[in-house]
């Protein structure tokens, strides 16, 4: 249950900051293609950025407080795979607002 809620936590800030590093890319990158796979690039590193900082700490603080918490190596596998999840999930936000910005009318752009 520990390590589902720092996926859930990892992954719900990763989605937000990437939704909002993917704006300016996708709106830099112009119309169509080009501005989804910006955003969704950026957005997947910044999803990675959380997860490498937020991660680690949370994963290691939600161990501690646990009373079921067998070894701290139990801490660093959920760590690892915190990775995993703040990178899809900024790629998921960045790629989502990607997607709105490229499906907009032009005149907006402006």
């Amino acid at each position: 249950m520990v390590e589902t809620s720092v996926y859930l936590t990892i992954g719900a800030i990763a989605v937000v900051l990437g939704m909002v590093a993917g704006r300016v890319f996708a709106i830099e990158g112009g119309r169509g293609i080009a501005a989804l796979l910006a955003a969704g690039y950026v957005g997947a590193g910044v999803g990675l950025m959380v997860a490498v900082l937020i991660g680690p700490p949370l994963t290691l603080a939600a161990q501690y407080l646990s009373p079921s918490s067998a070894t701290w190596f139990d801490a660093l596998d959920v760590a690892g795979k915190a990775l995993l999840w703040g990178a899809f999930a900024g790629a998921a936000g960045g790629t989502a607002v990607g997607i709105v910005i490229a499906l907009l009318p032009a005149r907006w752009m402006s």
